[in-house]
């Protein structure tokens, strides 16, 4: 290899890119989802999986003229096709007999801000949301909220009341990995997306968290996952519509029907094309995601954990996670998960400490960096946030790529291993099997 040949770099940022160079010998790999092929009739593909549900009868079987149904949807963090599938799934309500004014789309908020009339509009369709009542999930008002139990792991069932007195709950999402519950979809509509916010604490509390089976891609084993599962079914799901997306967040395939049947069928397909294999850990990582994901700071250990977070050491110890995030947003409504990170001044173990003494709300997302520097170094670029804003979590800041990586390779000297992942939350990273490893190390 030509020693002097330069490699380009180039991530998502925003709507964006952003790009940089480094030494051609220092670029172990660039890694993206092997991915699939979109559907060539994304709206065709929906009807399809709703006129063949697995695990579940039609929907013309299911639903009486004078029914109330609840649609659960995803918010504007999430890449959800919803101006494809909504009009596909309102039709065949409206033929199984569904008015619109028994309709209600549900926000799945979780403990995000409520979207604006404008943003419902953007995402669900000017026309879906003049037919239809959207309601934001509040999950501060107790009002809205009813209590139907706890669940195995003492998580209380406080659900919005919506999804309980309707006469047809059915959910919609999509299918990726996920840093805590394995990977998204089916039951988290429910937990966290229309729970209390005692319930999503105790779901995505420090112990459950530092579970070592609550990383991505992991399910069996994975208590976050199991519990946010056995939530759903004791609020009572009918039926669910979930997409999954390939490396470009086209529509590959929807799967219908049964909470648990066909949402592992879309797990499964999603698996097959998101496994990315190193031939050895690096010692920087730039993780990044472009919008909708990297608008508000709180979204990115969400971003970083496909290295941290996950089932083999991608990143060595002491090395450097970079996560480019534009940030339009900065802290935004999340002011306790940054508030919780500057309270350590720099100290992850303090952070980790208040995390089980004094919890509060959005700390999952501390917790997970706050692990990361207690192992590893992360530099954020965005410009905007100022330095000082960011340095105050304890986390290195630089306005651009090129000076992050720079930086590092002068941390790491020549023999420096850098890894790309230009769309982190979609791919499951592992290291390649090496000889001399046990079975039981390579079926961990």
């Amino acid at each position: 290899m030509d020693e002097n040949r330069m490699a380009v770099v180039e991530v998502p940022f925003g709507h964006g890119t952003m790009r940089a160079t480094i030494p051609a010998r220092n670029l172990i790999g660039t890694y993206v989802a092997p991915g699939a092929r979109a559907a060539e009739d994304p709206a065709g593909e929906i009807l399809s999986a709703l006129e063949h549900p697995i695990g579940s009868a039609p929907l013309p079987e299911r639903l009486k003229r004078g029914m109330t149904v609840c649609v659960v949807v995803s918010d504007l963090t999430r890449p959800v096709p919803y101006r494809i599938m909504l009009p596909v799934l309102l039709r065949l309500l409206n033929r199984c007999g569904v008015s619109d004014r028994d309709i209600t789309l549900l926000v799945a908020t979780g403990l995000h801000r409520g979207l604006t009339p404008e943003e419902q509009a953007q995402l669900y369709g000017e026309d879906v949301v003049r037919r239809v009542r959207v309601v934001n999930h509040n999950y501060s008002d107790p009002t809205n909220l009813v209590r139907l139990g706890v669940t195995r792991h003492g998580t209380p069932i406080e659900v919005n009341r919506l999804a309980v007195e309707t006469d047809f709950l059915l959910l919609t999402g999509y299918i990726e990995p996920h840093q805590q519950l394995g990977f998204t979809g089916g039951r988290k509509s429910i937990m966290p997306g229309i729970a209390s916010e005692a319930a999503v604490m105790h779901n995505h509390g420090p112990k459950m968290m530092d579970d070592p089976r609550a990383v991505n891609g992991v399910l069996e084993g994975n208590p976050q996952h199991e519990d946010s599962l056995e939530f759903a079914q004791a609020v009572g799901v009918d039926f669910i519509l979930n997409v999954v997306l390939n490396e470009e967040e086209k529509l590959v395939k929807a799967v219908a029907g049964d909470l648990v049947e066909a949402w592992l069928a879309g797990v499964e397909l999603s698996r097959s094309f998101r496994e990315v294999v190193l031939p050895e850990p690096c010692d920087v990582a730039v993780t990044a995601s472009g919008a909708p994901l990297d608008q508000v700071l709180y979204q990115g250990p969400k971003i970083a954990s496909a290295v941290f977070r996950a089932e083999d050491p991608i990143v060595r110890d002491g090395g450097t996670v970079i996560v480019p995030m534009e940030a339009t947003e900065g802290v935004g409504h999340h002011r306790e998960f940054y508030e919780l990170m500057c309270s350590g001044q720099g100290n992850p173990d303090a952070v980790i400490e208040r995390c089980y003494t004094s919890p509060v709300k959005d700390q999952w997302g501390s917790q997970i960096w706050a692990r990361m520097l207690q192992r590893l170094r992360m530099t954020i670029v965005t410009q905007n946030m100022t330095p000082a804003g960011i340095e105050a979590m304890g986390v290195t800041h630089q306005p651009t790529l090129q000076q992050a990586l720079d930086e590092a390779l002068a941390c790491y000297g020549p023999d420096c291993k850098v890894a790309v992942f230009p769309r982190a939350t979609t791919v499951l990273p592992r290291l390649a099997k090496q000889p001399g490893r046990t079975n039981e190390q390579e079926d961990r």
